[in-house]
C-alpha cells in the first residue's frame, strides 16, 4: 500500500537556536538545485514547506528510512529535539507582520476510512506539528478529492484544487502541505515605469522579451566575488522592520547559474547575508538602479529523483520503507508531489522617503539588471529560512 505526500505553494506579491534553522536552510540549497536539474532551470519550489512535511514524517519512519530522513534533512536524531527545534523553528518564520506579510503553512493528513494509523503518531502530528486530520473514503477517487480540498480551504488555506483524483489511486494515506506567503515590497515598484525588454541566455544571445519593472533607491547590496555573482535584497513589509526579504542572486556576465550555484551550495547563505549587512554598516545601503521582470511561475514536480540524489531512497521503495510508527500494515510514499506558484509584480506599501534618498550623494547608482538567468530566494531573515527559491531563465511577458 502507498502514502502520497503532496505540498503546494504559492507566493503573491521570535527566537529560534541558530544550529536547527541552519538545518533547514542548507536542505534548501540542496533541494533547489536537483529539482532545478529537473525543470532545466527554470522553477518555484518552496524548500520550507517541504521540509516541514519531510519532518513530519521522520516521526512515523523507523529503521533506515528514519536514518535516511534524518541525515536528508539535517536533523538530529532525538524526537524531543526534531520537535522542539521544529517547533521553535516554525514560529519564528510564521510570525509575520500584521498588513504588510501573510504567511500561513499547514499540514493534512487524510487516511482511508478502513486505514488504522497508530494513535501516538496521530498525537504527534496534531499536537505537535498542527496538522488537520480528517478520515475520508478514498473511493470514489473524484469525491475523496472534492472533499479533500473542501477540508484545506476551509480548514486553514484557502487555496484550490490541492488534491487531484488521481492522487488517491491505490492510496491508504495522503500527507499534504500547504504553504502560502503574499508580501509587498517596503519599496513598491512603478507600474508606470514598467516597459518591454530583452531578456537574454547566459551565451548573450536574446531568447525573448519581458516587462521588466524599474526603480531606483537604496537597497542593500553586494558584489560577491566568491559566488561569482551580485547580490541585491529587496525587503517585504514595513519601514525598519525588514523581517522577510527577497533575494534577487545575478551572475556575473558570462557565469552560468549552475555555476553560481555551486558555489552557494558551499559559501553558507549566512555569509552572503552576513556580508550584505557588514557592507551596509561600513558603506550604508547602495543607490540601485533595479531591473526586474515581472514574472510568474509555476512548478509541478515529482520530487523523488532530486530526493533520491540527496539520499532520500529507501521511502520509496515497496520493499524497504519502513514506517512502523504510523501503522502495521506495509506502506510506502509512491510521490512526492510539488505544486508551486509564484508571482513577483510592481505592487508594494508606499516607500520611506528618507530610505531612497539617504546616500544619494555617495556614489553613482550601481545598475542591477536581470535580463539574463538569476536566482532568486525569499527568506525570513532572523532564522535565515528559506520559505520560497527559484530560478528565472525563460522569458515570458506576465
Amino acid at each position: 500500500m502507498k502514502i502520497i505526500l503532496i505540498l503546494f505553494g504559492l507566493f503573491s506579491t521570535g527566537y529560534c537556536k541558530v544550529e536547527f534553522s541552519d538545518r533547514a536552510r542548507n536542505f534548501s540549497i540542496e533541494l533547489l538545485y536537483y529539482t532545478a536539474e529537473e525543470t532545466n532551470w527554470h522553477t518555484v519550489i518552496s524548500p520550507f514547506g517541504v521540509w516541514s512535511l519531510l519532518t513530519a514524517v521522520t516521526l512515523g519512519a523507523t529503521g533506515s528510512s528514519r536514518d535516511q530522513l534524518v541525515r536528508t534533512l539535517i536533523l538530529p536524531k532525538k524526537k524531543e529535539n526534531i520537535i522542539n527545534g521544529y517547533q521553535s523553528l516554525t514560529s519564528a518564520v510564521l510570525k509575520s507582520e500584521a498588513g504588510a506579510v501573510e504567511l500561513k503553512n499547514r499540514n493534512y493528513l487524510f487516511g482511508d476510512s478502513d486505514f488504522l494509523i497508530k494513535s501516538d503518531f496521530i498525537k504527534d502530528i496534531r499536537n505537535k506539528f498542527k496538522a488537520i486530520l480528517t478520515k475520508l473514503n478514498f473511493k470514489p477517487k473524484e469525491t475523496a478529492a472534492k472533499l479533500a480540498n473542501e477540508v484545506i480551504k476551509k480548514k486553514g488555506v484557502a487555496v484550490s484544487n490541492v488534491l487531484q483524483p488521481d492522487d488517491f489511486e491505490n492510496s491508504r494515506m495522503i500527507l499534504t502541505n500547504v504553504i502560502t506567503f503574499k508580501g509587498f515590497w517596503q519599496s513598491p515598484f512603478n507600474a508606470s515605469l514598467t516597459n518591454v525588454a530583452p531578456f537574454y541566455d547566459e551565451n548573450n544571445n536574446q531568447i525573448g522579451e519581458v516587462n521588466m519593472m524599474n526603480q531606483e533607491g537604496s537597497f542593500s547590496y553586494s558584489s560577491f566575488e566568491n559566488i561569482e555573482g551580485s547580490v541585491l535584497e529587496l525587503p517585504y513589509g514595513v519601514d525598519e522592520i525588514n523581517k522577510y526579504s527577497f533575494l534577487a542572486i545575478l551572475p556575473y556576465k558570462g557565469v552560468k547559474v549552475s555555476s553560481v550555484y555551486k558555489k552557494l551550495s558551499k559559501v553558507n547563505l549566512k555569509d552572503v547575508m552576513l556580508k550584505l549587512q557588514t557592507d551596509n554598516d561600513l558603506y550604508g545601503t547602495t543607490e540601485v538602479v533595479v531591473n526586474l521582470p515581472r514574472f510568474k511561475i509555476s512548478t509541478n514536480v515529482i520530487l523523488n529523483r532530486p530526493l533520491n540524489k540527496m539520499g532520500l531512497v529507501d521511502i520509496f521503495d515497496p520493499s524497504s520503507a519502513n514506517f512502523n510508527a504510523i501503522t502495521n500494515s506495509e506502506i510506502f510514499v509512491s510521490s512526492i508531489v510539488h505544486k508551486a506558484d509564484i508571482e513577483v509584480t510592481e505592487t508594494g506599501t508606499i516607500a520611506s522617503a528618507s530610505t531612497s534618498s539617504q546616500f544619494s550623494d555617495r556614489m553613482m547608482p550601481v545598475n542591477f539588471n536581470a535580463n539574463r538567468p538569476f536566482i532568486y530566494l525569499i527568506l525570513e531573515k532572523s532564522t535565515n529560512t528559506v520559505i520560497f527559491s527559484g530560478i528565472y531563465s525563460k522569458p515570458s511577458k506576465f
